[in-house]
């Protein structure tokens, strides 16, 4: 009886150093693959040049997925939008599910975190827009041999973005919005035709200036939404959900469809309270 239970242990902990073996190695002999693959996606999607400083490679932050880092990335813009910073993070990072690296049928993206995160979206007089960057996919038939595609699976269960700010600058309709220390997180299977998604965001800072007047100033914005998506049919459910500005708080329920060109709408709101004070805050400082 101690011989077997001696040798459970030892197969015990042969299989936990088995385990650490492979948390260490694993990352190692994936990171310059899958380094080579973002790149390839990148360079094969956009006309904009993308740098990292940095990227790394482990188990840890979400056993038993792989999450690769990438730390400093910036895209900038080209031609007209010149040195003009479309999105910068501190760090970039995609949780990869391990058995699509072990097999040949594309890497599977699950996950998307964003930390520290800057977006400007630039639209000039011209109507012209820094974030149309996707390159054309339309090609030529050819009659020499077709090359590796990239094969990157997005098949998204979370999206967080945390501590960021964006930033909307329209000069075609002389529109301004400034958000700031902005987070927001977004749950559900997005591989699926209907599924629930619950979102959350918050902003310490929301700005909201049109033709020269500020109709929010710095003002807090926070909301959760707890909906169903049928993206066949693009009708969203609302259940309950809220949004706020400073003090004043909506709560609101129905559907939002757009099966055609037209959207439908069927929404309802509704506050718990609200005050002078609640609906002082949102009168444009200005007045």
């Amino acid at each position: 009886m101690k011989k077997i239970a001696a040798l459970a242990i030892k197969i015990f902990l042969g299989l936990i150093l088995f385990i650490l073996i492979l948390l260490f190695t694993v990352p190692i002999l994936f990171k310059d693959k899958i380094r080579s693959k973002v790149e390839q996606v990148i360079n094969e999607s956009v006309n904009a040049t993308v740098k990292f400083e940095d990227y790394k490679l482990g188990f840890f932050k979400n056993f038993p997925n792989l999450t690769f880092s990438l730390n400093s990335l910036s895209v900038v813009g080209v031609d007209k939008f010149e040195n003009d910073t479309l999105a910068a993070f501190s760090s970039f990072n995609l949780v990869f599910n391990l058995s699509s690296l072990l097999g040949d049928s594309g890497y599977e993206v699950k996950t998307i975190q964003i930390d520290r995160g800057i977006f400007n979206a630039i639209v000039l007089k011209d109507g012209s827009a820094n974030w149309d960057i996707m390159k054309d996919t339309t090609e030529t038939v050819s009659e020499e041999p077709e090359t590796e595609s990239s094969d990157m699976k997005i098949k998204l269960k979370k999206v967080a973005m945390l501590n960021s700010s964006i930033a909307y600058i329209d000069d075609e309709s002389d529109m301004k919005v400034y958000i700031k220390d902005f987070n927001f997180n977004l749950k559900g299977d997005m591989t699926m035709s209907e599924t629930d998604m619950q979102m959350s965001f918050d902003a310490a800072s929301f700005t909201f200036i049109m033709e020269g007047m500020s109709y929010l100033n710095k003002t807090k914005i926070a909301g959760e939404l707890d909906l169903l998506a049928n993206l066949d049919t693009y009708k969203f459910t609302f259940r309950e959900n809220f949004f706020s500005v400073n003090d004043l708080k909506l709560n609101f329920s129905g559907f939002i469809a757009m099966p055609g060109d037209d959207i439908e709408t069927d929404l309802k709101f509704g506050t718990d309270q609200t005050s002078f004070k609640s609906l002082l805050s949102l009168v444009p400082a200005v007045y």
